[in-house]
C-alpha cells in the first residue's frame, strides 16, 4: 500500500508523465527494496485506478494523472479496505479521550467505563476534497493511541497499519456492522449535510488472532457515499 500510494503521488503530481513509462518489476523492486510479489500487488492497486496500463512487450505505461473513475467503494474484504486507505486521506479534527457509558459501551460491544483514546477525523476522496466522503471515530487504548502520537496526523493509510507496525499487532480479522442512521449533529456541518439526514454507520472491530479488538471503528457515510458491496457463490452441497 506505501509502494502503491508512492506510485499515486508521483502520477498526480506529474513527477512521471501521462504517456511515460515505469520502470520495470525487477527495476521497482530493487529501487523500492521489495519482493517483486510486493511489486506486483502495488501496480495492481493503481491500475484498477486507472492510472497505469501493463502490456507484455509495452510494458508499464501511465494512462492518467487522475484515476478516470470514482473508487467504488466495494469494501468486502481487507484488501478492499486497504485500497480505500490509499485514495482517500485522513484529515485529524480532534483527539480526545471517553470512558464509556452504558450506550456506548453497548455500541462498541465494550465493557461500561472502559477508558479509549478517540481520534475523530474525516475521510476525504482525494479527487473530491470538498465533499467528505464520511466521517470515523477511531477508539484506540490510551497506551497504543499515546505511543502512536504524531503519526495519527498523516493523512493517508490506515491506522490499524501503524499500530501494526509499531507494536506487531496483526489484522487477522475485521469484523463489520452495518446499520442505517440519521446523521448526528456533531458531524452534520463537516459532512455538508442537514442533520439527522440518512447515513449509514459501518463499526468495525480490528483484532489479531485470539485477542480482543485493538482498534474500533464507527464511520457514518451520508448518503450516496458509500457503496457495501459482496458476491456470494453457492458450493456443492449447499
Amino acid at each position: 500500500m506505501e509502494l502503491a500510494q508512492d506510485l499515486i503521488e508521483q502520477i498526480r503530481t506529474g513527477q512521471i508523465a501521462v504517456g511515460a513509462a515505469l520502470p520495470s518489476e525487477v527495476d521497482l523492486s530493487q529501487q523500492h527494496g521489495v519482493s517483486r510479489a510486493t511489486v506486483r500487488s502495488a501496480l495492481l492497486v493503481v491500475q484498477n485506478l486507472g492510472l497505469i496500463s501493463r502490456r507484455k512487450r509495452a510494458g508499464i505505461r501511465v494512462e492518467a494523472a487522475q484515476p478516470r473513475k470514482a473508487y467504488e467503494r466495494s469494501l468486502s474484504d481487507l484488501e478492499d479496505l486497504m485500497q480505500f486507505a490509499v485514495v482517500t486521506e485522513r484529515h485529524v479534527q480532534g483527539i480526545d479521550h471517553v470512558v464509556c457509558d452504558a450506550a456506548l459501551a453497548a455500541q462498541l460491544k465494550s465493557d461500561v467505563l472502559r477508558k479509549w483514546m478517540r481520534v475523530a477525523m474525516l475521510r476525504v476522496d482525494m479527487q473530491k476534497p470538498d465533499e467528505p466522503l464520511c466521517w470515523t471515530d477511531v477508539f484506540l487504548d490510551p497506551d497504543i493511541g499515546a505511543e502512536l502520537g504524531t503519526q495519527l496526523h498523516k493523512s493517508t493509510g490506515l491506522i490499524c497499519e501503524m499500530v501494526e507496525e509499531k507494536f506487531g499487532c496483526t489484522v487477522d480479522e475485521v469484523r463489520q456492522e452495518i446499520r442505517a442512521i440519521g446523521v448526528p449533529a456533531r458531524m452534520a456541518t463537516a459532512l455538508g449535510v442537514e442533520a439527522d439526514t440518512h447515513a449509514l454507520e459501518v463499526t468495525r472491530w480490528y483484532a489479531s488472532e485470539g485477542q480482543a479488538p485493538f482498534e474500533i471503528t464507527v464511520s457514518v457515510f451520508p448518503a450516496n457515499r458509500f457503496t457495501y458491496a459482496l458476491t456470494l457463490r453457492k458450493h456443492d452441497g449447499i
